[in-house]
């Protein structure tokens, strides 16, 4: 309880850093952040990053793949910021936070003695790119190039677990997306040209698959 309780302390002092990471990298492409809810959003993103790092040492526990899992916690709760204010994943967020990522899950697969999981991780990228690269073709435009090329980080740490839960993320975000959209339809808050905001859906997905009861 200390250990977790610690984890989502240092997650969630981290919340401010990242918060000015973000303005800074949105500021140059010449993009201000909502004054209208920043308070809320620097909140938001202190208390997701502190219940997220409590979340993956629970689920990964102290070995040398948990670096490689907060980074990754941390660049997901990131762009769903990013989406949601302007509905944009930024590259210059996006790629550093893949790039850390991978590097600290190729060191702790080595540190653990379980270098097949990079192979699984590597699979569960293409294939994930593969799926939303395709989806992203067939429905002209529906989904975006920062969705597909999150979906391969995404799918980068689901399938250092295994393939199965790199799929299970997509399949994932796509039921949680349907479900959001079909309660904003219903409650008159969207209708069926609405273009939402599709990384909020796609990183609790890969979230679930994750963390989440093994379905």
């Amino acid at each position: 309880m200390i250990q977790l309780g610690g984890a989502f302390l240092a997650g969630f002092a981290i919340g401010p850093a990242m918060d000015a990471w973000i303005t800074r990298h949105l500021a140059g492409r010449g993009l201000a952040r909502p004054e209208s809810w920043r308070p809320a959003t620097r909140w938001l993103l202190s208390v997701t990053l502190g219940m997220g790092w409590a979340a993956m040492f629970s689920g990964v526990g102290w070995n040398g793949a948990l670096a490689g899992h907060l980074v990754w916690a941390t660049l997901t709760a990131s762009v769903v910021i990013t989406d949601l204010e302007h509905r944009l994943i930024p590259n210059r967020i996006l790629y550093p936070g893949a790039a850390v990522t991978a590097i600290l899950l190729l060191t702790g697969a080595l540190l653990d003695g379980t270098p097949g999981r990079l192979g699984s991780a590597a699979l569960g990228a293409a294939l994930s790119l593969l799926v939303m690269g395709t989806l992203s073709a067939l429905g002209r435009g529906a989904l975006g190039m920062g969705d597909v090329k999150l979906s391969a980080v995404l799918g980068l740490v689901c399938g250092y677990w295994g393939v199965e839960v790199a799929l299970k993320a997509i399949l994932w975000g796509f039921l949680i997306g349907g479900v959001a959209a079909l309660g904003m339809m219903i409650t008159r808050r969207a209708h069926r040209g609405t273009q939402l905001p599709f990384a909020p859906f796609l990183v609790a997905g890969a979230w679930w698959a994750l963390l989440g009861p093994p379905f």
